[in-house]
């Protein structure tokens, strides 16, 4: 599995557009739903004087300022503006715009108010099944943006699913897009980004990615997917290999059941990848650490002193396992490994459960807890979650025991390969429809018969590979992804958890 990245490896990557977390969605007991009454939104606030030509002043001195004075003059400005104003105007605009103002004012790009009519779209990205080019993505606030910050404005792709088209093409985590079909996004919220993204099956979407301060544009079709969320294989020497991609409520029993099925068929070690995994439920991420930690801490949620979610809680594994102590265990991880996976990662870690594999992780160490307000979702950082050494990994990201950066490419490279997928995008699926068997003669006559497109062998090897498994009529998710030959980090965690048998 190669990275294609100046500077940084192409890796294998995904299948589906979700507006989502990297962040990791709050854990479940901690959904906390308030409601109010849209007939009557505007809060009233006993004693609050105005005249016909001026706005009261507020009653407290600058030691007092509290939320009732904050109350006291926005309803002092409101029944100003309601007395005074010429035109007609939009109550309910008004009260949207006030919320996202004061969310806005928090400066915190991951905290955001999403309006009745995204929300409802936002509950659709939930549903499990989408037509898209295979990627979860995030974007900031656009109301938060600096145009000297790229992250602040452009979309981030942070988790792609094994399979999609994304994937195929050689799209990874951290990569940004700019523009779909030639519109700049850079004022779009995350949903309106996405809603440009999605669309009809089979029909063609062109986005324009910056990596690594090289900008170039790639057009794929968009396909049905359907969110993975875990799969498995039995390798060699009853090593068993664990791909979880994503951390749902239902996921864990999942996990547990092809743990089941891996013992079962023989496991004497496992190779849990967590590459691209973006998160989802703490719980869930929990859940799963505990299946294989004995005792030990797992966890701890660190909320202000004044939160109405929770106090601080600490996890501690139960000695409810799924496996025995004594099965060694190897995680991959990546730059698209964030929050829950991160949670779950530096809980074996540090533990000394597991051995890391791979490259530093993303580095998302804080919470958002999302409510129902104002019939829209209002999503805010709610606490920060700390490693059982009780350390915040926050912008920092988990460093791996084991470094493994794989294959660099330079700018002229990449623009070839992007003059590549733009001239020769059906390229591969001619080969195949010509050679049909999937072989190491065939990728490899393949790359060579385009050796002139100046674009790494390894790259056109890997585009042809991901053509011939993707398009098997016995196409299985675990198979697709743990392939040893074209993936140099699984190759090195099958050597290092060898020596640990």
């Amino acid at each position: 599995m190669l990275y294609i990245m100046k500077k940084i490896p192409l890796l294998f990557l995904s299948l589906l557009i979700l507006v989502s977390s990297v962040f990791a969605n709050p854990a479940a007991e901690r959904f906390v739903v308030y409601s109010t009454t849209p007939s009557n939104p505007h809060p009233s606030v006993p004693n609050s004087p105005i005249s016909s030509g001026s706005i009261a002043p507020s009653p407290y001195t600058d030691s007092e300022k509290s939320l009732t004075e904050m109350l006291y003059t926005t309803m002092s400005l409101y029944e100003y503006i309601d007395k005074n104003f010429l035109f007609e105007k939009d109550n309910e605009e008004m009260l949207f715009s006030l919320v996202e103002g004061m969310v806005n004012s928090l400066d915190d790009k991951y905290s955001y108010f999403i309006r009745p009519e995204e929300a409802e779209k936002h509950a659709e990205n939930s549903s499990g099944t989408f037509v898209g080019i295979g990627i979860y993505v995030t974007k900031a606030n656009p109301d938060l943006k600096n145009m000297d910050d790229p992250e602040t404005y452009m979309a981030i792709i942070t988790s792609p699913f094994p399979g999609g088209p994304a994937e195929r093409a050689g799209l990874r985590a951290k990569d940004m897009i700019s523009h779909v079909d030639g519109v700049d996004i850079s004022d779009m919220n995350a949903e309106e980004a996405v809603s440009l993204i999605r669309g009809t099956p089979n029909t063609p979407v062109t986005l324009t990615i910056v990596r690594s301060g090289v900008s170039f544009d790639i057009t794929l079709n968009r396909e049905e997917v359907n969110t993975p969320v875990a799969s498995h294989k039995m390798l060699e020497d009853g090593i068993g290999y664990l791909n979880i991609s994503t951390f749902t409520t239902s996921g864990t029993e999942l996990v547990r059941e092809h743990i089941d099925q891996m013992k079962e068929e023989g496991l004497n070690a496992l190779i849990i990848d967590l590459r691209n995994n973006g998160g989802g439920v703490v719980d869930s991420a929990l859940s799963i650490a505990n299946m294989f930690i004995s005792s030990g801490k797992l966890l701890t949620i660190d909320y202000t002193e004044t939160s109405t979610f929770s106090e601080d809680s600490t996890f501690h594994a139960t000695a409810y396992t799924a496996i025995d102590d004594s099965i060694p265990i190897v995680i991959l991880v990546n730059e698209g490994t964030a929050s829950s996976s991160e949670i779950l990662t530096a809980a074996l870690k540090e533990n000394n459960r597991a051995t890391v594999v791979g490259t530093k992780t993303f580095g998302k160490g804080i919470v958002q807890s999302n409510i129902s307000f104002l019939g829209g979702i209002l999503s805010l950082t709610t606490a920060e979650y700390l490693t059982p050494n009780g350390t915040s990994i926050h912008e920092i990201g988990i460093e791996p025991d084991y470094i493994v950066d794989l294959e660099e490419y330079n700018d002229e490279e990449l623009d070839s390969y992007a003059t590549f997928l733009q001239e020769n995008g059906d390229a591969t699926k001619l080969w195949r429809e010509q050679y049909p068997e999937y072989s190491m003669e065939n990728i490899n006559n393949f790359a060579s018969f385009y050796s002139d497109s100046n674009v790494p062998r390894t790259i056109l090897q890997l585009l042809m590979r991901n053509d011939y498994i993707y398009n098997s009529e016995d196409y299985n998710a675990a198979n697709a992804i743990a392939d040893p030959i074209f993936d140099e980090q699984l190759k090195e965690a099958i050597d290092i958890i060898k020596e640990m048998m």
